[in-house]
């Protein structure tokens, strides 16, 4: 039997199955935005060529299938989605265009916002009201319904967002008005704030609750053509998709919730990440994924995710909790160019799988990372995607001269290593707005390298943050498909309540813990989670009156004893201190809202660390000696581009490699879909768990 996973990134799709023995078998497939559906398969027979099988069987003998998707985010920034309608409380239809009245560059108010994604004369005010504890004060307006929903038939409205004035104290006036709504419109779809997000933030839960409604019938078409065409070819098993917050879900959820999905592919590499520290025995650890359109950067802290209350996706705030994912757009098929001041820079756009770079030779006139890559000879023309594709060099040559070299001034190699290292300032960027600018020291962390793309940039990337340790687990090319496998299904709810810390009342706190624990329950059995297969993770947000930002405390402890109210206290005081250096023991706290995190349990590999092995690697002085090195067949020789100019490096294979196996820099380690570059004074081993440890040595000059 075969477990699969796939994560369709914005360039690439990645795939990886397991078989009953642990096997995998992996492939990388140029993705389709036209045809989302295309390279999935295309993958998936490859994978059932390697068993010798065919797609029928292969389908047939697979028992888990886990899908991370890019169509919802795709969508989102490509600026579709169904036509959508808002309504809300009678008032506050311009919340929506108000939005906030921050702004990213605070000083240039000429600064473009994104598009408002429902134009005003679809956003309509609903004749209702509830007060600020939820309590109503205007019922909803039944005679109002079927006027609105004719206007909204002759429009042609496809799906509705929902968002009415303190719907998250109480949910009663928008399920009241779904349900009459639904009766004259049942071929619409409607999305309540209230199913999604319970948190205060009128525009916030607003806009999260309109992009549910526009994304969400695209991908629930989507989930079902896949769940069709792979019907049709043998698949029994129900699919799983990954989610926001590393859990998964099923395609019934998926398709209602589409604004859960937007980042499952880079979640899945941060749950691998998870995972891979856990084997390693680090308790700090920053991700780095770069595929063929953007570096992710993600922590793994104190041997935990990182996780954010919301976040902001193409200008659009998403009120959800998920992890905490810094995207910059440089991958591979990121586009180097120059600005009116004759200055370069690289990305955020990007040239896709297709036409893609210019060396893919499909009509990408404009030079890439990939196309610098080729030209300093850090990757071969013909062994890309593991030699099912041929570069050509001359393209690719053409292109930088055209665009980059002859403006500047530089010579083609030149120009290359300048894309090279605009590109990895943006990166190192990124690990210091992730580490430094949170308070946290990068020299603590070590860092893995995953992505098609990253190991060519992380031993610069490494050394210019002051990290000494880089990890190339054995499936880097295809992680985020990897960290799938160790996703398990989840389901997070959340109740507002607002009250001071110690004050809410017995009748509303045990109220809340019951309705989220029935939710929960209702959603894990749904997934076919039996009893002794959960587990529930409780956690309050707390602040100071006069704050507007809460702390995410976990409950430790039993949560009716009132004993705990102090104990919560002085674990938010102490975090406070930790992030802003200051604290208010004198003040009282503000009970925000209780969580609930209620997941299948998870089954946690062993740490597979060697202590023995780290500590001789770690405190190694000497470089590799002529003797080690001769063990490995076929060195080779190559020319590469660093530092000013050409010079010959030593090329592994990485599997010719043996555990404990050392390699010095400069050198190059070739890899079915990737390759690794070590620099000067760079020593790495592979492990046990066939994973490739690099130690960052202190340059010499």
């Amino acid at each position: 039997m075969f477990k699969v996973a796939v994560d369709v990134g914005g360039t690439f799709a990645d795939f990886i199955v397991r078989d009953e023995g642990g096997c995998a078998a992996t492939a990388k497939i140029p993705s389709s935005i036209e045809n989302p559906l295309e390279p999935i398969f295309r993958g998936l027979n490859e994978l059932a060529e390697q068993f010798n099988i065919t797609l029928e069987e292969f389908l047939a003998q697979t028992e888990k299938f886990t899908h991370g998707t890019t169509v919802g985010i795709n969508a989102l920034l490509q600026g579709q989605g169904a036509k959508t309608a808002l309504i809300t409380t009678e008032g506050f239809r311009d919340a929506l265009e108000l939005r906030r009245s921050r702004l990213n560059e605070q000083w240039d108010f000429s600064v473009s916002l994104p598009p408002v994604l429902v134009p005003r004369h679809l956003r309509i005010g609903l004749r209702e009201r509830m007060d600020y504890r939820g309590v109503a004060v205007k019922p909803v307006d039944k005679t109002q319904i079927p006027m609105l929903a004719e206007f909204l038939r002759q429009e042609e409205v496809e799906a509705v967002a929902v968002c009415l004035l303190f719907a998250c104290r109480n949910p009663k006036h928008e399920v009241e008005f779904k349900e009459h709504l639904q009766e004259l419109l049942p071929n619409v779809f409607v999305t309540l704030s209230s199913e999604l997000s319970s948190q205060l933030g009128e525009y916030e839960r607003t806009s999260t609750t309109v992009l549910n409604a526009r994304l969400s019938p695209i991908l629930g078409k989507y989930l079902q053509d896949l769940r069709a065409h792979l019907r049709a070819k043998g698949l029994r098993v129900p699919l799983s998709i990954a989610q926001n917050n590393g859990g998964l879900t099923d395609l019934t959820q998926a398709g209602r919730r589409a604004v859960n999905t937007l980042f499952s592919g880079p979640a899945g590499g941060v749950k691998g990440g998870w995972i891979l520290a856990r084997e390693q025995g680090l308790s700090h650890l920053v991700v780095g994924d770069m595929g063929g359109t953007s570096f992710d950067v993600s922590l793994i802290r104190q041997g935990m995710m990182e996780l954010t209350p919301q976040a902001e996706i193409a200008g659009y705030p998403v009120q959800l909790p998920m992890l905490d994912i810094h995207t910059v757009g440089a991958g591979g098929g990121s586009i180097a160019w120059l600005d009116k001041g004759g200055m370069l820079k690289v990305g955020p756009q990007s040239a896709g799988a297709k036409p893609g770079p210019a060396c893919y030779g499909l009509g990408g006139q404009e030079p890439t990372i990939t196309d610098a890559a080729l030209i300093m000879g850090l990757i071969d023309d013909r062994s890309f995607l593991g030699g099912r594709m041929v570069l050509n060099k001359e393209l690719a040559y053409a292109s930088i001269e055209k665009n980059v070299a002859k403006p500047l001034g530089l010579g083609v190699p030149e120009a290359a290593y300048a894309i090279y290292q605009v590109a990895l300032s943006l990166m190192a960027d990124a690990v210091y707005l992730m580490t430094v600018k949170k308070g946290y020291d990068p020299r603590s962390f070590a860092m893995a390298a995953v992505g098609g793309a990253l190991p060519l940039f992380a031993t610069p990337l490494a050394k210019g943050v002051g990290i000494r340790q880089v990890v190339v687990p054995e499936l880097a090319p295809v992680f985020c498909a990897q960290g799938l496998f160790h996703s398990n299904f989840q389901f997070e709810g959340l109740r507002n309540l607002y009250e001071v810390l110690g004050e809410v009342p017995c009748l509303s706190w045990s109220k809340a813990m019951l309705e989220l624990r029935f939710q929960a329950d209702e959603e894990l059995s749904r997934l076919g989670l039996g009893e002794d297969q959960r587990e529930y993770i409780w956690s309050v947000d707390l602040k100071y009156p006069d704050q507007h930002h809460e702390i995410n405390i976990p409950v430790k402890g039993i949560l009716s004893d009132q004993e705990i109210w102090p104990q919560l206290s002085k674990e938010f005081h102490e975090a406070h201190e930790r992030l802003y250096g200051y604290c208010q023991p004198e003040k009282l706290l503000v009970l925000v809202n209780l969580r609930l995190v209620a997941q299948e349990k998870e089954r946690l590999p062993q740490s597979g660390i060697d202590p023995s092995f780290e500590e001789s690697f770690i405190n190694a002085k000497s470089i590799v000696g002529e003797k080690n090195i001769a063990s490995i067949p076929s060195i080779e020789m190559k020319m590469v581009y660093l530092h000013g100019g050409f010079r010959k490096v030593k090329v592994f294979h990485w599997k010719d490699l043996k555990n404990g196996m050392e390699l010095p820099g400069p050198a190059l380690i070739k890899k079915e879909y990737t390759t690794i570059l070590l620099e000067e004074n760079c020593q790495a081993k592979l492990d046990k768990a066939k994973n490739l440890i690099i130690n960052i040595g202190k340059d010499r000059h």
